[in-house]
């Protein structure tokens, strides 16, 4: 979601790759997943239902851990979002040069979501208020409660911030004015849970606990109530979690919402619809507008479609009182999703992306340091020109896509299965989503495929 790719770097990552992938037989990939979502949908239909559901939502102990102590790594994660800051004041205004764009969208963002979606919710002990707050003794008792009508809408509004400042912001990767945005992010959050309780205001209102909790769900790794590390398959713990209210719906599907458009925003198709020259595009500031709206359409459509695959798979599973239920549940359903469209999309990023964090790590504030001896490392993008490169990462975005919503027709099975219980209803519920997702895989490996800037 949060991307480079108004950078050269970036943009040559994509160039090369996208025009490699061009020469590739994209129809017959896009063609093969969409089947193999749509075979394990059929699949899933005819096992022993009863056999399936005990499977995938089963998990074995792997070891027993005593986790170090969790406020000592919140407060490290604060010094950390202070030297950022001090970066961003003090250290080269040049995004490349400067670790606080670096690190708060590489790996505060991309590589923190697919290191939650392996082991979990590690934000939990990462995160840079809890553990400041209960130094100063402050959080445990709240002078205010956070009134329950507003479910998530805080976290959704500041989830939108986050959004807005990535997609459609032309100075998301400015380091100077970062800082004072980080700066306000820190500090109402930080106000936030001395005002309202810790442990309410991560659950409902900051927004990085609430997406990190969600798509931990769907790791193969959990710790249980007694310490143990378990292994079970993608998306077991999601299984059991509790409904999420509308609010909770809504933010996953702006997740998937923000994915998906950050893919859509740089394309030909899309930069051609608004009435610009994608051979003479002049950057951001030319479509902020329609990127906004185009950013609104999209969360509209995945709402609709979301409640229309639901409702009416209630109806002909026979289950109308369960549709508010199926809501909030099979919701969870869409984190797979959103997460591979997340790691699919920022591949070729993230490779350039390490080595510029690798060089700038040894001179942050950019004084002809070199701490770690990796101040001088070369960056480049040749492999991209390279056609076995390309071919090899072409076929892993295939996969991730794929396997994504595999795991997410998966979950919602098992779900239907929870709640509807071991019969033809269930699978009857899941018809509409089912064939959404076989749409939405075609559509996440056209807009790999596609020309984009």
């Amino acid at each position: 979601m949060l991307g480079l790719n108004l950078l050269p770097s970036a943009a040559l990552a994509h160039e090369a790759s996208g025009g490699f992938v061009l020469l590739l037989p994209t129809g017959f990939y896009t063609l093969g997943a969409a089947l193999a979502v749509l075979a394990s949908l059929i699949l899933l239909a005819v096992v022993p239902q009863a056999g399936f559901h005990r499977l995938y939502t089963g998990s074995v102990k792997l070891f027993r851990w005593s986790f170090p102590d969790l406020g000592l790594l919140s407060l490290l994660s604060t010094l950390l979002v202070f030297a950022l800051i001090a970066a961003g004041l003090f250290g080269l205004n040049d995004p490349l040069r400067n670790p606080l764009p670096l690190v708060l969208w590489t790996l505060g963002w991309i590589v923190m979501t697919l290191a939650s979606a392996m082991l979990g919710n590690i934000w939990n002990a990462l995160n840079p208020w809890t553990g400041f707050v209960r130094l100063l003794g402050w959080g445990e008792r709240p002078y205010l409660r956070l009134p329950r009508q507003l479910g998530h809408g805080i976290a959704i509004l500041q989830f939108a911030c986050l959004i807005w400042v990535d997609l459609i912001s032309i100075y998301n990767m400015d380091p100077e004015w970062l800082v004072p945005r980080l700066g306000w992010f820190w500090l109402v959050n930080f106000l936030g849970m001395v005002v309202f309780g810790v442990s309410d205001w991560r659950e409902r209102a900051e927004p990085l606990s609430v997406y990190f909790r969600l798509v931990g769900a769907i790791a193969p790794l959990r710790r249980d109530g007694a310490g143990n590390i378990r292994l079970g398959l993608p998306g077991a713990h999601a299984v059991a979690l509790p409904p999420l209210g509308a609010s909770g719906v809504v933010f996953v599907l702006m997740s998937l919402a923000a994915g998906t458009f950050d893919a859509v925003s740089t394309t030909f198709q899309w930069l051609g619809l608004v009435g610009q020259n994608p051979l003479d595009f002049h950057g951001r500031s030319a479509v902020m507008w329609p990127n906004a709206l185009g950013l609104l359409a999209v969360l509209a459509l995945l709402w609709i479609a979301y409640q229309i695959c639901v409702r009416i798979g209630a109806r002909l599973a026979g289950a109308r009182g369960a549709v508010g239920n199926l809501l909030g549940r099979l919701v969870y359903s869409i984190l797979p999703i959103s997460v591979a469209f997340h790691a699919s999309h920022f591949l070729p990023r993230l490779i350039v992306d390490a080595q510029y964090l690798l060089q700038v790590i040894s001179d942050p504030l950019g004084r002809g340091w070199n701490l770690f001896g990796t101040a001088q490392l070369h960056t480049t993008t040749s492999m991209f020109a390279r056609p076995e490169v390309v071919f090899v990462l072409w076929n892993l975005q295939v996969a991730i896509i794929t396997l994504g919503h595999v795991i997410g027709i998966s979950i919602a099975h098992a779900i239907a299965l929870d709640r509807l219980g071991h019969g033809s209803a269930a699978v009857r519920s899941q018809l509409l989503l089912g064939l959404f997702m076989v749409g939405y895989t075609a559509l996440g490996l056209w807009l790999l495929a596609s020309p984009r800037l």
